[in-house]
């Protein structure tokens, strides 16, 4: 969530309750980043590791894991970046 966006929305508010949603906002996004890792780890771990023989991973496994990581991070960003462009079509002018 952007802070920036919502300042304005609770600027109306006492500081306390500026304070305490901004707690909030920053406890929800490092909720969401934590989980956005364990997803990644897991899914690319799922999809890539297939050798439990040795306590390294083979050249192909990590070849696969450092792309399935470069994909799904640029798939975030892109998601990302297109919910920023369709949030800011939809706010009034």
């Amino acid at each position: 969530m952007d802070k920036n966006l919502l300042e304005t929305d609770i600027s109306s508010l006492s500081d306390t309750d500026q304070a305490r949603i901004s707690s909030i906002i920053d406890q929800m996004q490092t909720r969401d980043s934590l989980g956005l890792y364990s997803k990644l780890s897991q899914r690319c771990f799922n999809d890539c590791v297939t050798s439990f023989y040795r306590k390294t991973l083979g050249k192909q496994e990590e070849i696969c894991v450092r792309r399935c990581t470069e994909k799904f991070l640029r798939l975030s960003t892109r998601v990302a970046t297109r919910f920023a462009e369709l949030n800011q079509d939809s706010s009034p002018q």
